[in-house]
Formats: C-alpha cells, sequence, structure tokens
C-alpha cells in the first residue's frame, strides 16, 4: 500500500474518532440568560482589544456592550435568532452599528454558518470539536488533490466545504455562549494547518503528474503563497496585539475566504478539464493551480502591504 493510501485510511479513522467523540462530549444548551447591565460610569473596551474571531472569551458581567450602537444578544427567543447570532459576532468583532467589513457580501454570507450552526448549537455540540472537524475537511481536501487530476474537482469541493465549516464554529460558540481564549487560539491554529494542508495537496499534485517545468512552478508558487498567507495573518496578529483598530476590521484582497474560494474553483475548473480531452486536460494541469497559486501570493502580497500602510497611519499609543 503506497504512504498516500496509508495516509487516507489515517484520515478515514480519524474522522470516525471526531465523530465518536462529538457525539460523547455533546452537552445540553445553556439556557437563556439575561444579560447584565453596564455598570454606571464603564466604559467600552477600546477598539483592538479583543480578537474578531467569535471564538474570543466574552466580556466579564457588568462590564459595557463591547459594541456601541447595538444590542447584547436578547433572553427573548432562546437566544437562538440570527439577530442574536449576529449581534454576539459583532460584539466579538468589537464592530458599531455602522461598521461593514466586507460590505453587504459579507453581511448577507453570516446567513450560513447561522444556518448550519444553529442546530449544532441547540444539540449540544463542542464548538471546539467543530473547529477540529473542519480541519479534518481541510485536510481530506488537500489529501484528496494528490489522487490525481481526476480527482481535482471533488478536491475542490471539499476545500469549498472546508472554507464554509471554518464559519460554523464561531456561530456555535456565540449561540452557546461558551466563547474562550482557548477557542480563539485553536481556531487560529487549525486555520492556519487547514490552509498549509490545502496548499500543499496541489501543488504534490502539479509537481508529481503535470509536466517538469510546470511542476517546479507549482513548487516556487505554493511556497510563495504559503509564506505569504502567514506572514498576513502574522501581520494581522501583531497589529491586533498592538491595538490598531483597523487591524480588526479591515478586509485585505488575501483574506482567507478568497484564498479557499481561488483554490476551490481551481480544482472544480481543473477537475471539469479532464472531460474535455488530452489537450484541454494536460493545459489545466499544468495552468491550473500554478497561476491560482501565483494570483494567491500577489494578493497576499497586497493584503500585507494594505494592513501596514493601515498600521503607519495609525496615531494612537503602543499599549
Amino acid at each position: 500500500m503506497s504512504g498516500m493510501g496509508l495516509v487516507g485510511i489515517g484520515l478515514g479513522v480519524g474522522g470516525l474518532a471526531i465523530l465518536a467523540w462529538t457525539a460523547l462530549a455533546r452537552t445540553p444548551a445553556p439556557p437563556s440568560r439575561p444579560t447584565a447591565p453596564p455598570s454606571p460610569g464603564t466604559a467600552p473596551p477600546s477598539p483592538g482589544t479583543a480578537s474578531p474571531s467569535p471564538r474570543t472569551a466574552p466580556p466579564s458581567p457588568g462590564t459595557a456592550s463591547p459594541f456601541p450602537g447595538t444590542s447584547p444578544p436578547s433572553p427573548g427567543g432562546g437566544g437562538w435568532s440570527f439577530e442574536d447570532y449576529e449581534a454576539g459576532w459583532r460584539a466579538a468583532h468589537l464592530l458599531g452599528e455602522e461598521a461593514r467589513p466586507g460590505g453587504r457580501l459579507a453581511a448577507w454570507y453570516l446567513r450560513l454558518p447561522y444556518a448550519l450552526g444553529a442546530p449544532l448549537a441547540r444539540a449540544g455540540v463542542d464548538p471546539d470539536l467543530v473547529t477540529l472537524a473542519a480541519l479534518w475537511v481541510a485536510l481530506v481536501a488537500g489529501w484528496t488533490a494528490t489522487l490525481g487530476p481526476g480527482w481535482a474537482a471533488a478536491a475542490g469541493v471539499l476545500t469549498l466545504a472546508a472554507g464554509i465549516a471554518d464559519s460554523v464554529d464561531g456561530a456555535v460558540a456565540v449561540l452557546q455562549r461558551r466563547t474562550s481564549v482557548f477557542g480563539f487560539v485553536w481556531d487560529s491554529t487549525a486555520d492556519r494547518l487547514a490552509d498549509l494542508a490545502m496548499v500543499a495537496g496541489p501543488v504534490a499534485l502539479v509537481a508529481t503528474q503535470a509536466s517538469p517545468g510546470w511542476g517546479k512552478a507549482a513548487v516556487a508558487a505554493g511556497t510563495a503563497a504559503a509564506g505569504l498567507l502567514l506572514l498576513l495573518e502574522y501581520v494581522r496578529a501583531r497589529a491586533q496585539a498592538a491595538q490598531v483598530a483597523a487591524a480588526w476590521t479591515l478586509a485585505t484582497p488575501g483574506e482567507r475566504p478568497t484564498r479557499v474560494i481561488v483554490l476551490g474553483l481551481t480544482g472544480l475548473a481543473v477537475g471539469a478539464a479532464q472531460l474535455g480531452g488530452d489537450g484541454l486536460a494536460t493545459a489545466a494541469l499544468d495552468l491550473g493551480y500554478p497561476l491560482a497559486l501565483g494570483v494567491m501570493a500577489l494578493l497576499e502580497a497586497a493584503g500585507c502591504a494594505q494592513l501596514l500602510v493601515a498600521v503607519r497611519h495609525d496615531t494612537s499609543p503602543l499599549r
């Protein structure tokens, strides 16, 4: 049995283990409880004092709402409505009512993780295990890409599914009121591992099955894309640590949703091209992923530059 076959068996066993763990670790959904009113004279936290992820630790009782101009999740309706989720999401992102990072598209997209996460939240599924499951889907996507160009479409679908699953854990945590520091760190760690897996699979495919010249191009573009995505996330993390307000709300062209869409659609295109004859199939395999990875690297570099410019123009003192 080949090494990739053993990896596939390991992923299958891991998937079954995650399902069993999730079933055994279910906890009853927390009852609705009103949010404590702000203490007199308590000021809201300044922008940049918490992570933008919904997995961050919630403010302690008695503190002011971290999103001035909006209301905390209402106790009415059990706290499971989309409005409750959106309010919790804004609280985690420290966003006011007027802030619209990502525009209307991002606001519309929030309904998807809510639709998937609400049933899991009601069932008492641990959001940290949802994070683990999303990482598993990304690992399977990367592994599937290595199986051959005929599997590229399946890898593309799994890549898009992994991107969607990455948003569900935060929805579960917000709706269950189980946001935590560990969840925030674990979510970020899993995201980086998933990013690298989804890049490594296509690179391995092209390097082993495409023309030699394009294989080298894929390795170079993949290395650049992987390195720059880590750099982009590092720059953002350091800007957030320095409490630069724009680091929480600025949506750059190299963000994770863009990367997932580029790789997912490229996989679908390469897979579909395999039905069009040898010439088209070969050209798609040679060109598709190297070009997509090159575009990703450029978008990530632009994102790094945009964040650095935002930091450069921030006039707040280092705290």
